[in-house]
């Protein structure tokens, strides 16, 4: 399933609104919004960004049959908000690879973004809305999660942690829910989304891992893997260890596992937009595919006798 190409119309309807909007910025502020924008547009190179940060609003929509003017209203405010949480993250890491003049421009872009973020918003939920009670838990939900990450290392089987840096996103279901008269349904839908947003975020840790070697506690792949070697938590991991647990010790079809029962949770929540199920089938199918892949690489090796001194090279032997 093509989850872009059922919203092709759609998104290029947003993405085209939106840098309309990012081209009224200051000059050296919009070239910047626009390069941002630009990487994170599906239809263009894959995007940067997760797609469930402008889909979500759709597939909610379709669920509770709001209007598609207002879904496409909130994709557009969610694109604004999933950039200024961009450059707030490559702002806090510091290593993101900018300029130094690009750099400096950062948090002052990050908080025009989220003017432009809030002014959609407020244009359908006036202040009054119980909508904006939910931001402000959610935003409580990401500012915890990003203290967390600080202080220890990932729990990849706590679903909730794991989906808080991603909090924020859930605003546009619950504007959603809330507009439709249906506030009984927020609890599921936060449910339903958190298992979506965890899976995603074990799908990221795994493609990261190398990435994440020199700081490992934000990657609940690793801790898995730190788990499975038996290795304390101040302990990091090097490639060798990482691939051990991955050749020897099934480290990726237990990630898969955690995937699998996020999905069969999500199933069973009659709330769960049927597109959003979709989503996180096809990263928990893709981690299974993975996983699959290296238990027949193991058994060819086996086949020809060639496992042990694989195994052997892994350990340093």
């Amino acid at each position: 399933m093509n989850l872009d190409e059922g919203w092709r119309e759609e998104l290029e309807i947003a993405f085209a609104a939106a840098e309309d909007e990012l081209r009224t910025l200051p000059a050296e502020f919009g070239e910047l919004a626009l390069r941002l924008l630009g990487r994170s547009n599906p239809l263009i190179n894959g995007g940067r960004a997760n797609r469930i940060s402008y889909l979500l609003p759709y597939w909610v929509g379709e669920n509770v049959r709001a209007p598609i003017e207002l879904c496409r209203e909130l994709a557009i405010g969610n694109l604004f908000a999933m950039l200024h949480f961009f450059v707030l993250d490559d702002a806090i890491d510091g290593d993101a690879g900018w300029s130094s003049a690009d750099r400096r421009r950062l948090l002052p872009l990050g908080q025009l973004l989220h003017g432009l973020f809030y002014r959609k918003y407020l244009g359908r939920f006036p202040a009054s809305s119980p909508a904006w009670d939910r931001l402000s838990e959610y935003m409580k939900q990401w500012a915890a999660a990003m203290a967390r990450e600080a202080d220890s290392a990932a729990d990849p089987r706590d679903f909730r942690a794991l989906a808080g840096k991603a909090a924020p996103i859930k605003l546009c279901a619950a504007a959603l829910l809330l507009e439709a008269g249906r506030p009984d349904r927020l609890s599921a839908m936060d449910e339903a989304v958190d298992l979506t947003l965890a899976t995603l975020q074990l799908s990221d840790d795994y493609a990261d891992w190398r990435e994440d070697l020199a700081e490992p506690d934000g990657n609940a792949f690793l801790t898995l893997v730190r788990e499975l070697l038996g290795e304390p938590d101040g302990r990091v991991p090097d490639e060798k260890a990482v691939n051990r647990a991955l050749y020897h010790r099934g480290a990726l079809g237990k990630l898969a596992e955690l995937a699998e029962d996020h999905g069969a949770r999500l199933s069973s929540i009659p709330e769960c937009p049927p597109s959003l199920l979709a989503f996180q089938r096809s990263m928990a199918e893709e981690l299974r595919r993975a996983a699959d892949g290296i238990d027949e690489e193991v058994n060819r090796l086996l086949r020809g006798d060639r496992l042990s001194g694989l195994l052997a090279n892994l350990s340093g032997g």
